[in-house]
């Protein structure tokens, strides 16, 4: 019978981690790239706005529209950038959790093989002995 990994539960644990934040991972992409599907939308649309002055008061409001768009701009950049600094820091806490998911898997692996090879020899000790005792039964 093999024995039980002693680290089953942490295993658990870190594969858990890893998932979790693989999900976070894909949650930070997902708004990065919704996020820049906005800005370019924001760009298309003020690219496309019409720049004829008829008259000062349409001047006047037009800077003012400019001026809103560039605010505007300016804080969907900083946005982004929030983003892409959130996208990797989750790619960074995906990247720790593997490790020591990876780690403990490695253990796992050497166990496995360890009590594989203790049953093997256990089995071979086993039968060594009662080929021992037919041949002794045998003289």
């Amino acid at each position: 019978m093999t024995k039980t990994f002693r680290l089953a539960g942490l295993l658990r644990l870190r594969k858990l981690q890893e998932d979790q934040a693989s999900a976070s991972l894909a949650r930070a992409n997902d708004n990065r790239k919704s996020h820049a599907r906005r800005l370019a939308s924001a760009r298309g649309e003020l690219a496309d706005s019409a720049s004829d002055a008829g008259s000062a008061a349409a001047l006047s409001a037009a800077a003012a529209a400019r001026a809103a768009s560039r605010s505007l701009l300016l804080e969907l950049r900083s946005l982004a950038t929030t983003l892409e600094a959130e996208a990797d820091s989750a790619q960074a806490v995906l990247l720790e959790a593997k490790t020591a998911a990876s780690s403990l898997e490695k253990l796992e692996e050497r166990h496995q093989l360890d009590s594989v090879s203790a049953e093997l020899l256990a089995e071979q000790g086993f039968l060594d002995e009662l080929a021992l005792s037919r041949r002794k039964g045998a003289e």
